[in-house]
């Protein structure tokens, strides 16, 4: 099978971590589906993005778009990206969806012409892949699976008199298959009657995350985000303070970084518990799994996750889990690794802290691992997705 992969989102040299899930899935799939061919589909994405908020940044793009060169293709770990470079913007108007479905398709044809008939396409993100997969679709007669991972869906751009502009409507209504990462967002969909999609949750890399011993005098929480007003950092603060533990038997670890870090390093100050909150900056893919198991519990109490990328990475390290009910932490997080609490209750978050505090041995971190796999890994998540290719193209 001649797999077509059109991300929305996809890792660049201006955002190396943008639509990482992305990549890291087709790499999942690759490794693991012997009898499928991943080609993704690049075009520079942000490397070629005339941002109307930041024309500062034009000359960068223009810049880079001189040094690129047409029909390139990458091998690399059982995936081959093909690429043409295109210069876009991210306004609904001055013609940039077209540019879009252009560059595609020449992608697309230039897939085809090396490696035969395409079967099946997968967009990841209604708009723009799944709108430009439903074109790809009416020229060429290929299938394609949608999977959104948008939050909040839709983003209140791409709205329009309270629902979603006809773009994301038509990928959705020609889709032979949808899919979104959390039932919360499988919902949402729903409720604007463009069907219930199919779950399949966002992969993570068995082999990157491990349990490993851990020992400290202290008790460490540790939380790992942007440092943005939508992950709670505010409220965690603040819930640190309201409980109030010796600063000599418990310590906050804060990885990332953000607009908000010295807003929220100020108010660690003002709230006087800056002796107890450690400030890690920003951290690398590569570093991460270390500091998940360099703690006891992993907190974030995040106003709103289509997913919740880290409460799965935390699970996967046999950590137990404090997760507001955000939206995508109810999908991840249960009363066998973790505890939810209301989104910005800063008292039942300080109480469940506590509750961790004292209680945290009671958790198994096998029997939390074992979980992780049964449902995050990439051998559970490839085998979900082939299905769906299998139950598609076989229609």
């Amino acid at each position: 099978m001649n797999l077509f992969i059109i991300p929305s989102w996809y890792p660049n040299s201006r955002e190396p971590i943008a639509g990482i899930f992305t990549k890291e899935q087709a790499l999942a799939i690759g490794s693991l589906a012997p009898n499928i061919q991943v080609i993704v589909s690049t075009w520079g994405h942000d490397d070629g993005n005339l941002a109307l908020r930041h024309p500062d940044k034009w000359m960068r793009a223009l810049s880079w778009r001189l040094t690129q060169k047409n029909d390139q293709i990458l091998k690399y770990d059982g995936v081959v990206e093909v690429f043409n470079p295109k210069l876009t913007c991210n306004s609904l108007f001055f013609g940039s969806i077209n540019r879009l479905v252009d560059v595609n398709r020449r992608n697309f044809q230039l897939a085809t012409k090396h490696y035969g008939k395409i079967d099946l396409i997968h967009a990841h993100v209604s708009y723009p892949a799944g709108y430009i997969a439903s074109i790809l679709k009416k020229e060429f007669g290929v299938p394609y699976v949608l999977t959104e991972h948008m939050g909040p869906f839709p983003f209140p751009s791409l709205l329009k008199s309270g629902m979603p502009i006809p773009e994301i409507i038509a990928a959705f209504a020609n889709a032979s298959a949808s899919i979104a990462v959390s039932p919360t967002l499988a919902k949402r969909i729903e409720g604007f009657g463009l069907g219930l999609p199919t779950v399949v949750p966002n992969m993570i890399d068995e082999r990157q995350f491990q349990l490993a011993s851990f020992s400290s005098d202290r008790f460490i929480f540790f939380t790992l985000c942007s440092l943005t007003n939508q992950k709670g950092i505010d409220h965690l603060l603040y819930a640190l303070a309201r409980w109030n533990p010796p600063s000599d038997k418990v310590e906050l670890r804060i990885g990332g970084d953000g607009p908000m870090r010295s807003t929220y390093m100020s108010l660690a100050e003002r709230l006087g518990i800056a002796d107890r909150v450690r400030w890690l900056g920003l951290v690398s893919r590569d570093l991460a799994p270390r500091l998940f198991q360099q703690c006891h519990t992993y907190v974030m109490p995040s106003l709103y996750e289509t997913f919740g990328i880290v409460y799965a990475e935390a699970i996967a390290t046999g950590k137990p889990v404090i997760a507001t009910r955000c939206g995508g932490a109810e999908f991840i997080v249960n009363q066998n690794n973790g505890r939810l609490v209301e989104i910005g209750n800063v008292d039942d978050l300080a109480t469940t802290m506590n509750w961790m505090y004292l209680n945290w041995s009671s958790f198994d971190p096998i029997a939390i691992r074992q979980d992780f796999e049964t449902r995050f890994s990439r051998p559970s998540v490839v085998k979900k997705l082939c299905d769906i290719y299998d139950q598609v193209v076989i229609e």
